[in-house]
């Protein structure tokens, strides 16, 4: 028994009505404390059910694979996340075998990426979660136990992963929610722990539950053709050209005679370059993912033409979220938003506008829009699709969707921030009580 493998935020989602593509983790046939779990935004956490008294196993298995492309990190996010909830111990293997070894560079890269997840996701959970025992085994790594090694720890009880990592050749699988890839893939979770058990009973140990991972949604589904990973290489880099372009009339130039401020141009060659770009947000105290998701908007515009439009969501619009009371002004936010542009691209400034947002679709789902493009993480691709289905019956065009991933969106969150204001506002209360 061997498994071989290696494998905007939409403007609806900004006023809490984002359609979320689902994880759902089902219990083996038979498995104690039977349920389903439903995992919002491929890389959330049961919000709902934080009780400290939910079934738990004591030693849980994640089998991840080296990813290769954003829905391979998504699969195992989502995988760490069901673990995570699911488990008092943790033992986290990373496959990467097949054709494609990963340098070893590489590897310890993924391995500290993995370290992160797991911190962020703990940090959500509470301080019930703060003590989890958590070691990751990549299995290409000097020294590091093998996975058989974990396959018969006395307290092993529960195996989580997703089918097309667990089977018997899964090589090319990507966890794109098929049980068979393309006859590569042959197998499953389920199979896979039926397999372990006859190896564990020979042993005299006991048998261990599957904890399979399920996706479905947006995220692996993409019929249409619009969606676009930001950070995968899309085998044109090689065929990228750069040169550089001083049409700007905003620019200084230099001895070159090349403009300071709008940098490098990328030729139209590079399929990823849009005129009319927009992306939108709450943007509220606009932390590292907002930054990262405006500078990935910046990137796709087109040189010296292209054009960019901010959508910010009204106050009103965000009277329910947690902590609404902390949330700056729509003044504010869009100030916020102006400055870091400016100093990111001062070279754009003239071609950015800002707007505030009222409503579910915003400027992109106007019958007058001209709109070709749409930055957003990958939480909120569902409401991309919608979006695109609502410019469709209005006979519009479909926006490309330029997907990002969101990483530690937990503590890289607005909500965490406003948390962090109402502690700090209570530390003051306290002490002005005491006085």
């Amino acid at each position: 028994m061997r498994s071989l493998s290696c494998t905007l935020l939409l403007f609806v989602a900004l006023v809490g009505k984002a359609t979320n593509a689902f994880v759902s983790v089902a219990r083996a046939p038979g498995a104690r404390a039977a349920q389903k779990l439903d995992i919002p935004r491929c890389l959330a956490s049961t919000a709902d059910d934080k009780d400290s008294d939910k079934a738990k196993y004591d030693h849980t298995l994640a089998i991840l694979a080296m990813p290769s492309t954003s829905v391979d990190r998504i699969v195992n996010d989502a995988i760490l996340v069901a673990a995570v909830e699911s488990s008092n111990k943790l033992s986290v293997v990373l496959r990467c075998e097949g054709r494609d070894k990963p340098t070893l560079a590489s590897l310890r890269r993924y391995v500290g990426e993995i370290y992160s997840q797991l911190w962020d996701c703990v940090m959500e959970q509470g301080e019930n979660l703060v003590d989890l025992d958590v070691v990751v085994y990549p299995q290409n790594l000097p020294n590091a136990a093998p996975e058989s090694w974990i396959d018969i720890q006395p307290d092993l009880d529960c195996v989580c992963s997703h089918d097309a990592l667990c089977g018997w050749v899964s090589e090319a699988a990507t966890g794109r929610g098929t049980r068979f890839q393309d006859s590569r893939g042959i197998g499953g979770v389920e199979d896979h722990v039926a397999a372990l058990n006859r190896e564990r009973k020979s042993r005299g140990l006991n048998p261990v539950d599957a904890l399979p991972v399920q996706l479905s949604g947006p995220v692996l589904e993409d019929p249409s053709g619009t969606v676009v990973f930001l950070e995968d290489d899309d085998g044109l880099t090689s065929n990228v050209k750069y040169q550089i372009d001083c049409r700007d009339d905003t620019s200084e130039v230099n001895d070159e005679g090349c403009g300071l401020l709008s940098g490098a141009i990328a030729s139209r060659e590079h399929a990823e370059l849009y005129d009319h770009v927009t992306v939108g947000g709450t943007f509220d105290g606009l932390h590292f993912g907002h930054r990262k998701l405006l500078t990935l908007a910046v990137s796709s515009v087109t040189p010296v033409t292209g054009k960019l439009l901010v959508g910010v969501t009204m106050d009103e619009m965000l009277t329910r979220k947690k902590y609404a009371e902390y949330i700056p002004s729509l003044k504010d936010r869009m100030e916020a938003v102006r400055k870091f542009l400016h100093r990111l691209a001062p070279g754009i400034t003239n071609r950015v506008k800002l707007v505030p947002i009222g409503d579910a679709f915003g400027p992109p789902g106007q019958p007058d829009s001209h709109f070709d493009a749409l930055v957003l993480s990958h939480e909120t691709l569902a409401t991309g699709h919608l979006l695109n289905e609502h410019r469709k019956s209005l006979g519009l065009q479909p926006l490309k969707l330029l997907c990002t991933l969101r990483t530690e969106q937990y503590g890289m969150s607005s909500t965490a921030l406003r948390r962090k204001r109402w502690n700090e506002m209570q530390r003051k209360a306290e002490k002005n009580v005491t006085k």
